[in-house]
């Protein structure tokens, strides 16, 4: 069973319901897990996952822990109004600040690319999150310009050198 008791007395009532569910939907994947809550604002609540192997709540590019942050936060703001929801971040083992500066590289790598052969690039498939890291990871290059195309969960970035873009063909996610 999941160890939160350590943490419950620093929470906003608010975030008793998320960290319960978490816990709750931790607890079904494995044994031994920790939730911890590691950073809260007015906005968002970030829950750390310790003592369990990452891999596992990690999955596949993220999927997993993508899923179940998507589950904490619709259970978690169920009864309440847009205005006061509030975002709840689940990270293990560092693993967003790893994504996040993987997607950068990435990006910069296939803006080289771009700029290198003259024609536009086609990412992989990303979710609204990722997508936005590389449209801003990308907006101080002049020689490049990125956009979105797609429905979810089949939306992906196309980087374009700066003169192609003026077509600009695609919907901006920014």
């Amino acid at each position: 069973m999941s160890d939160y008791k350590n943490n419950e007395n620093n929470l906003l009532d608010e975030e008793k319901k998320a960290l319960e569910v978490l816990t709750r939907i931790i607890n079904t994947i494995v044994e031994g897990a920790e939730v911890n809550k590691v950073f809260s604002d007015q906005d968002y609540t970030v829950f750390e996952i310790s003592k369990v192997d990452p891999g596992i709540v990690i999955g596949k590019h993220g999927h997993t822990l993508d899923a179940i942050q998507y589950l904490v936060n619709l259970v978690a703001n169920k009864e309440r109004n847009l205005d006061t929801q509030r975002l709840y971040v689940i990270d293990i083992d560092g693993y967003r600040k790893r994504r996040e500066e993987s997607l950068k590289r990435y990006a910069k790598e296939k803006a080289e690319i771009v700029k290198r052969r003259g024609n536009a690039i086609a990412l992989y498939f990303m979710n609204s999150i990722e997508r936005r890291l590389i449209h801003l990871s990308l907006k101080e290059d002049p020689e490049v310009t990125t956009y979105s195309e797609g429905k979810d969960p089949f939306r992906r970035v196309i980087i374009s050198p700066e003169a192609i873009s003026k077509t600009d063909y695609g919907q901006r996610d920014e």
